[in-house]
């Protein structure tokens, strides 16, 4: 304990850059867009940072959080079955292995946790929490202490929830102007925060940058046909700004650590897997049967009438109006036309494999095993020649080409794949630029992306930055990131941290001789309720997950 108080005058800040990568903000750093985060870089040691498989921010930041990679904290995406509703459901806080990073930080004082995803909903930290992504809305209970909410909603504009779906071309200025308030919100909620509390660890999250890359990679990477590259770049300057008052808040002495959850590319393609999945025999629909007891085509009147509202919006925004009430009843109708699309019009009792999550640049498939899925057919004994069977026609598609394909057990740290709820075979294509999602129906299999033109890498970003850090550049693992915020501020990382110590890079930490033995607790997984699930549904399809 003498170390850990020794060390408690020194604050914290760890800042994430959801999807940040140097592909990106290399350039911003040389047009002088972003001088703090160049000052951080110049003075500390930064480099790449691996991220998990699957590559998106449930399973990252859950990993960020608890110091373990998936298959220890079980969370893999945004869905997953849970057998009390034998239905995919959202996955949410309470799934979280405890404790988390907030607890063992709050030995040294006070936490602010800010906007950080996979923290809803919010929990009794030694501190402040404002939860992040998936958080259904930010009317109600989205922070711990609960009243707290109420004093922060007057700080948000109710103009920066995501509504990015199906916008393209000149219209995305609709999602500049939410990120831009979504922002500004931000900025007003720490402002309060910071004034009200005393925090000395903060943990804030810049999500919405993740979003921004999936719909103006081009943009960003010299294809501005719209002219929108002055505006983003205000963008990421505001993002600056804000990075040099929380480095201000740390002052001198603070420690710096800013990572991403993961890194960015270009989008070449999306692979309906599902529909692929069905023409090689895999998978069959309730229409080819005539089942339609769980679920059917979209009525031919809810799509008239989505096309209709969609087309009168556009109009309407041509000419300057907002048609905001006209967008809501869009987002309701494509809402509930949900269980229409999400793996409702599979025929389980005749499907081998699906896709039953969004993929990026490692797109995951399930085997519809008996025993472990809700209806699953293939039974123990033929799951590894159905396995192999779907793994060698999966290397031999050329569109798009495959690069190879990964066993559960090639990735993950498993001891028998099918007691794992990991994905049991991860697709890997030749330049990793392909998107997958769980959609059936569609008109080809593998179609150019419309609305996002930029999707998640493995590969991120890290600096570390503060008084004892020298400049250096190193590769380092997102499980590191963890392990090493801990041991820099005098505590034992967990035993059960899968992650190393970057003592190397720090020059007051070195690997301490034991680890703590901390007890890892594992709760009740509890569902939201239908209005909570819908909410969450509503964010995640705005964010390209649905």
């Amino acid at each position: 304990m003498d170390d850990i108080k020794a060390t408690n005058k020194r604050k914290t800040l760890i800042f994430g850059i959801d999807g940040g990568t140097w592909d990106i903000l290399n350039p911003l750093l040389e047009r002088g867009v972003m001088p703090c985060l160049n000052r951080l870089r110049e003075s500390g040691a930064w480099g790449n940072l691996q991220s998990v498989v699957p590559v998106n921010s449930a399973a990252a930041w859950s990993s960020l959080v608890t110091g373990m990679a998936p298959e220890k904290h079980g969370i893999y995406d945004f869905f997953a079955w849970h057998s009390d509703r034998a239905k995919r459901t959202s996955v949410n806080a309470t799934w979280l292995p405890r404790p988390t990073l907030f607890e063992l930080m709050g030995k040294l004082g006070e936490v602010l946790a800010l906007k950080v995803p996979m923290t809803y909903p919010p929990w009794p930290i030694p501190g402040v929490m404002v939860s992040g992504l998936p958080t259904p809305d930010d009317e109600t209970a989205f922070t711990f202490p609960s009243d707290l909410a109420k004093r922060l909603n007057p700080l948000i504009e109710k103009d920066s929830a995501g509504r990015s779906w199906e916008l393209e071309g000149d219209h995305r200025y609709l999602i500049l102007s939410q990120l831009e308030a979504a922002q500004r919100s931000l900025e007003n909620i720490t402002d309060r925060l910071l004034k009200d509390n005393h925090p000395q660890t903060c943990f804030v999250v810049a999500r919405d940058i993740d979003e921004l890359q999936h719909f103006f990679w081009d943009s960003l990477t010299g294809k501005d046909e719209y002219g929108y590259l002055l505006r983003i770049e205000a963008y990421f300057n505001s993002i600056d700004r804000y990075l040099q008052r929380m480095v201000d808040w740390a002052g001198e002495e603070g420690r710096i650590v800013i990572m991403s959850d993961h890194g960015f590319g270009p989008v070449e393609g999306i692979w309906h897997l599902n529909d692929w999945l069905k023409n090689k025999g895999f998978l069959r629909l309730k229409s080819e049967t005539g089942d339609k007891k769980q679920g059917k085509d979209l009525p031919l009147s809810i799509r008239l009438n989505f096309a209709l509202k969609r087309r009168l919006l556009r109009l309407m925004q041509q000419f300057g109006m907002k048609g905001s009430k006209l967008e809501q009843s869009l987002i309701r109708i494509k809402m509930d036309g949900s269980k229409y699309v999400d793996l409702g019009e599979i025929d389980w009792y005749g499907t081998m494999a699906y896709a039953g999550n969004v993929g990026e640049e490692l797109l995951p498939i399930f085997i519809n095993l008996h025993g472990r899925e809700p209806w699953g057919i293939v039974t123990p004994e033929i799951y590894d020649s159905v396995r192999d069977d779907l793994k060698k026609t999966l290397e031999e598609n050329s569109n798009p080409m495959v690069l190879t394909v990964h066993r559960c057990e090639d990735i993950f740290a498993v001891d028998d794949p099918q007691k794992s709820s990991a994905p049991d075979l991860i697709v890997e294509t030749i330049n990793g630029a392909v998107q997958s999602d769980f959609c059936v129906n569609q008109d080809e299999t593998f179609q150019r992306s419309r609305y996002r033109n930029g999707c998640h890498r493995r590969q991120g970003m890290f600096i570390l930055a503060g008084a004892d850090v020298k400049p250096q550049h190193a590769d380092a693992s997102l499980l590191d990131v963890p392990a090493t915020i801990l041991a820099w501020q005098g505590i034992n990382p967990p035993a059960f941290y899968d992650g190393q110590i970057l003592h190397q890079l720090i020059d007051s930490i070195s690997t301490p001789e034991e680890t703590a033995e901390i007890e890892r607790i594992i709760g009740d997984k509890t569902c939201f309720s239908e209005d909570d699930e819908e909410g969450v549904r509503k964010k995640l399809e705005s964010l390209g997950y649905m």
